[in-house]
């Protein structure tokens, strides 16, 4: 890699960190924004779509349905940006489904935990689910949360927006790592 494309490649890191950095102070706005970035994916799914389907048809393997995969992409995209409804509706969506899915994977960890500990039980083993409480702690504790996030999905929308901002310092971490690892 070329002096000048790590240099760059560091300060986009930086920049990219700093972002991150940002979205964990300002975890509700970081989430607040997530329909709109939905509503963006869309928009560039449908654009990667249409050039794989002139791609395709310029080989003469072309299909429709590619083709109308890449307008609905753009039509839904264009409408999820254009409408700020959509958006906090895609933002609330995502907020209480992950909600759900916290308590549903805390009574699953339950149920897993009491399956140890039988298994523990019947086969008498040493082992072996000896510490079949710390799952069961760990799912009453998950199922907690669920339920404080339902009933308070402001916390809820702190607690994705804090996620979202380190897997974006993570990323910029990353971007560092490769510009400074790699030989030229």
């Amino acid at each position: 890699m070329k002096k000048v494309a790590k240099v760059l490649a560091v300060i986009l890191g930086i920049l990219i960190i700093a972002g991150g950095i940002s979205c964990m102070f300002s975890p509700v706005s970081t989430t607040a924004v997530l329909g709109y970035v939905v509503g963006l994916s869309m928009i560039f799914d449908a654009v990667g779509r249409f050039v794989s389907w002139l791609q395709e048809k310029k080989d003469g393997v072309a299909d429709g349905w590619m083709l109308a995969g890449s307008i609905i992409s753009a039509v839904f995209g264009f409408f999820i940006l254009n409408s700020v409804a959509l958006q906090l509706g895609i933002d609330t969506f995502i907020v209480y489904y992950a909600a759900i899915w916290i308590l549903l994977h805390g009574i699953f960890t339950i149920v897993r935990a009491f399956k140890i500990r039988r298994l523990h039980k019947e086969w008498d083993t040493k082992i072996l689910g000896t510490h079949w409480y710390l799952p069961l702690c760990s799912g009453i504790l998950l199922c907690v949360f669920g339920v404080l996030c339902l009933f308070n999905p402001l916390l809820m929308a702190s607690v994705i927006g804090v996620f979202v901002g380190l897997g974006i310092i993570s990323a910029g971490a990353n971007i560092i790592t490769l510009a400074t690892t790699t030989e030229e």
